[in-house]
C-alpha cells in the first residue's frame, strides 16, 4: 500500500491506496482544512505560524492513520502556497524535523501534469480531455498535445478571491496572463478535478455522503454551473453548510472557485464539465509506476 498526502493551499489530504494487481483502489481518505495559504492572498509573503500549526497538527493526525496500514511508501506533496511563500522551505524543514518526511514543493507545471495524468485514468473513454484543477492559490489547465502533455497554472484561486475579491474580467485578465501559450484542442471535453469541481458536483447531485466513484464521470451545462453558484450566493455561509454535498471548509471560499469556472466555461465557449474524483493524489502514483 501506498499514502500520498497533499498539502494545498485550503486544505491538506491523505488517501492510501492498495496498488497491488495493477490497480488503485482507495482504501482510506481524510481531508483537513488547514488554510496554510491563509495572508498570502491578502499580500504576505510567508506562512503564518498559526497556519503551519494546523497543518503539522494534520500531518501528525495522518501518520496515526497511516499506523492501522500496511504502507511501504510515502508521497508528501505541497502547491501553491508552499510555492510563493519566503518560508516554504523552512516549513519543509519543519516536516522533515517532525515527522521524517521529505515534501517535495512541486511546480505549477508539474502539478498540472500529475493532475492530468489521474484525471484521464478515471475517464479513459472521454475524447480530447482538458483538465480543470481551481485550488485555493491557483489555477491549473492541461491537455494531451503531439509530442506530450501542455499545462499551465494561474496564481489564482477560491481562497486568494476570499481574500482579495476580483470582478470577472479581472479574474480572467489573471488566467490569461498565467495560462500564455496554452492552445485548447479542437472538439474539447472540459474535466473538472480537485475540491471546487468535486464539491460542485456533490450539492448538484444532493450527495448526502460522499461517494466518489459515483461522482466521476457527472456531466453539469454550463448553466447548471450557474444555477449552484447563484444558490450560493443567495445564501450565507452557515447555510450553505446545510446543502447536501457541501463539504465544510470550503463554504466561503467555494462561490469563487466557481467564479473561476465559469469564466473560463465562458471565455473557452466549453457548454458542460465533467466531473472528476481522481488528481494529482492519483497522478504522482501513476508517474510512479503503478496502474489503475
Amino acid at each position: 500500500m501506498k499514502a500520498v498526502m497533499d498539502i494545498g493551499t485550503n486544505s491538506c489530504r491523505l488517501i492510501i491506496v492498495d496498488t497491488s494487481g495493477g490497480r488503485l483502489e482507495t482504501v482510506s481518505r481524510r481531508l483537513t482544512t488547514t488554510r496554510i495559504g491563509q495572508g498570502l492572498g491578502e499580500g504576505g509573503r510567508c506562512l503564518t505560524e498559526e497556519g503551519m500549526q494546523r497543518t503539522l497538527a494534520a500531518l501528525e493526525d495522518y501518520r496515526r492513520v497511516m499506523a492501522h496500514y500496511p504502507i511501504d511508501e510515502v508521497f508528501l506533496i505541497g502547491t501553491q502556497a508552499l510555492r510563493e511563500a519566503e518560508n516554504g522551505r523552512d516549513f519543509r524543514n519543519r516536516v522533515r524535523e517532525a515527522l521524517g518526511w521529505e515534501l517535495e514543493i512541486i511546480s505549477g507545471e508539474r502539478e498540472a501534469y500529475l493532475s492530468y495524468l489521474g484525471a484521464v485514468s478515471a475517464l479513459p473513454q472521454l475524447k480530447n480531455p482538458v483538465v480543470i484543477d481551481i485550488g485555493g492559490g491557483s489555477t491549473e489547465i492541461m491537455a494531451a498535445k503531439e509530442m506530450g502533455i501542455q499545462a499551465a497554472s494561474a496564481p489564482i484561486g477560491g481562497l486568494r478571491l476570499l481574500e482579495k475579491p476580483l470582478n470577472d474580467p479581472a479574474i480572467l485578465h489573471c488566467l490569461v496572463e498565467g495560462w500564455q501559450g496554452f492552445d485548447l484542442p479542437p472538439g474539447s471535453n472540459l474535466v473538472g478535478v480537485g475540491g471546487t469541481a468535486t464539491t460542485l458536483g456533490a450539492i448538484y447531485t444532493k450527495m448526502k455522503v460522499y461517494d466518489p466513484e459515483a461522482l466521476t464521470g457527472t456531466e453539469m451545462s454550463r448553466q447548471a454551473v450557474q444555477t449552484v453558484l447563484d444558490l450560493l450566493e443567495s445564501l450565507s455561509p452557515a447555510q450553505r453548510l446545510q446543502l447536501p454535498g457541501m463539504l465544510p471548509g470550503r463554504e466561503d471560499i467555494l462561490p469563487w472557485g466557481l467564479h473561476i469556472l465559469t469564466v473560463v466555461m465562458d471565455h473557452f465557449r466549453i457548454p458542460s464539465l465533467r466531473i472528476c474524483d481522481r488528481d494529482l493524489m492519483y497522478g504522482i502514483l501513476l508517474e510512479s509506476g503503478d496502474r489503475a
